[in-house]
């Protein structure tokens, strides 16, 4: 992708640069339960965040007002971890060797998102029965339960083949694999939570990118013996920078909508379209077309001017970008020609380079043609997806 809208400035020598409801949403990155609860005089189900302070009962949020980040950096300070080579986690659906993303059933007490699931309900509301399921030791199987039955996932991303897997760690009954996408989904991918209690469990993902993982929580009413079903409640994940960034701005189904949140789109309708408002550090929900302010500017379009080259001139670029060590999945081409109708695009000269902040950098660059030559001269910051993300 390339700046879809064109600039020109005319005089004997021409220069183009071509780089081409909503509010802020909660990054709840920090130990959180997904609380379910049952309301017998509404005969419905509730699904909310709970985070922060736990023991304030106002301090909840909708799922679709939260999503969880998942950090692209290594473990144990981030959540990006190496597939084992063991077949005892071929469910995840990752090659041995490669890159899984990871939220862990224990935080170690770093600094990351830390889900768990939370029954609240008033006690003795559901009956205890045994699921009849291998997975649990004798001691286990009749309890108050909850089922949460894993019931789809939405994503947004550049895999063509994301999976998903749910497991926990046991000092009795080794790894439990209760959810995974990749072996083919049946009544078997479910998690079973006890009446009144909290848990937390592993949350694999394969590939960078927004996952939308839905649950239908059940249980048997005690009082009737009626088993009560709920809809799909939809839990949003955000993996990688790229996809937080997304977050931060959308959430619920917009995340996973392409014609609201897709690269390509231009909710805020400025002109300029998203994969390029997050490559130069722009609102996509506010207008803000905008070129950058030279030497100062963190946010806006790359600034093409006519600088001095002797007794010629030379067209310069500025622009901001993410800094490659953010693994922010995009590359930038400063790029040169002599028109817009023919010919290939140039690189430029050596680029100088000026920290910003721990995520941004500024840079400038040169082209490597002066006026003396071609009667027109074109500059653009290309942008591009990376195909394969190397670590």
């Amino acid at each position: 992708m390339i700046i879809s809208h064109c600039r020109i400035f005319i005089p004997s020598f021409a220069l183009l640069f071509c780089a081409g409801n909503l509010g802020a949403q909660v990054l709840v990155e920090e130990h959180l339960d997904i609380t379910f609860s049952y309301s017998t005089s509404d005969e419905e189900w509730r699904v909310l965040i709970r985070s922060g302070d736990f023991d304030n009962p106002d301090n909840l949020l909708s799922l679709d007002e939260a999503t969880l980040p998942v950090q692209d950096t290594p473990v144990p300070l981030g959540n990006r971890d190496v597939q084992p080579l063991s077949s005892n986690f071929d469910f995840t659906g990752v090659p041995d060797g490669d890159p899984i993303w990871k939220l862990p059933q224990s935080s170690f007490g770093y600094n990351y998102t830390w889900p768990g699931f939370r029954n609240e309900h008033e006690p003795s509301i559901f009956r205890a029965y045994d699921p009849q399921d291998p997975r649990f030791t004798t001691s286990e199987p009749v309890q108050s339960w909850i089922a949460l039955e894993y019931a789809g996932m939405a994503y947004a991303g550049t895999s063509s083949d994301p999976q998903f897997s749910l497991w926990q760690f046991f000092s009795e009954g080794g790894l439990k694999k209760w959810i995974a996408t990749y072996d083919g989904v049946d009544a078997t991918d479910r998690f079973y939570l006890r009446e009144n209690t909290h848990t937390h469990m592993n949350w694999g993902f394969s590939s960078l990118g927004v996952y939308r993982i839905a649950f239908r929580p059940s249980a048997i009413l005690d009082s009737t013996g009626e088993t009560v079903v709920g809809t799909p409640q939809y839990i949003s994940f955000a993996v990688g920078t790229k996809a937080t960034w997304l977050a931060s701005y959308y959430g619920g189904d917009d995340l996973v909508t392409d014609s609201v949140s897709g690269d390509e789109s231009d909710t805020d309708s400025d002109g300029v379209e998203l994969l390029l408002e997050y490559a130069f550090n722009m609102n996509p929900v506010l207008p803000d077309f905008a070129v950058i302010e030279e030497a100062s500017g963190t946010s806006g379009l790359p600034s093409i001017t006519l600088i001095p080259d002797g007794d010629e001139h030379v067209l310069q670029i500025e622009y901001i970008r993410r800094k490659s060590g953010t693994n922010p999945q995009i590359d930038y081409y400063p790029e040169f020609r002599n028109a817009l109708d023919a010919g290939d695009w140039s690189a430029g000269g050596a680029e100088l380079v000026t920290s910003i902040d721990a995520e941004w950098e500024r840079v400038v660059v040169n082209d490597t043609v002066n006026t003396s030559g071609p009667s027109s001269r074109f500059g653009r910051v290309r942008i591009e997806m990376q195909e394969t993300i190397t670590y």
